[in-house]
């Protein structure tokens, strides 16, 4: 999907919310429902952030399943539950969902401070893609922690 450009809501993260949703592989989850099929093997969503994924013209947002060789027999009752559980995301809206908002902002705040240390060339560089994403009190943690619940976005 290609969305608007979300530069300014890094602070909510609604694509990593969204992914976080997709990408669950526990029950009542799609990849459960197709695994229990035996058509799939994987399931990713979401945006890698990157500058081609994440401008300031738009946002892509993508999901890739893995299929058997079974699912790829039933390609498009796969693509139909993919689509049928994200519409079910959209109709049921995230205000029922802060519990699971605050879980990633848990997991992604502790992956942020207990991440190893970086090769110094790829720290500094990754903290200039910042400086041009993020005020500068923002310059470290921007593009890694949640910090706002905002259904709306």
């Amino acid at each position: 999907w290609c969305l608007t450009s979300l530069p300014f809501s890094f602070r909510v993260k609604p694509l990593h919310y969204i992914s976080w949703l997709v990408g669950h592989e526990g029950k009542g989850s799609v990849l459960s429902f197709l695994r229990k099929k035996f058509w799939a093997l994987a399931l990713y969503g979401g945006n890698g952030e990157t500058g081609f994924e994440q401008n300031s013209t738009y946002s892509i947002f993508s999901i890739s399943v893995t299929l058997t060789d079974e699912g790829y027999k039933h390609f498009y009752e796969v693509a139909h539950v993919v689509f049928q559980y994200v519409k079910m995301l959209q109709k049921r809206g995230p205000d029922k969902r802060q519990v699971i908002w605050e879980e990633i902002q848990k997991i992604e705040a502790n992956e942020f401070h207990y991440q190893e240390q970086t090769d110094p060339v790829d720290y500094v560089e990754s903290l200039c893609e910042n400086m041009q994403l993020f005020q500068k009190e923002d310059f470290l943690t921007g593009d890694q922690l949640l910090f706002e619940y905002k259904p709306e976005v």
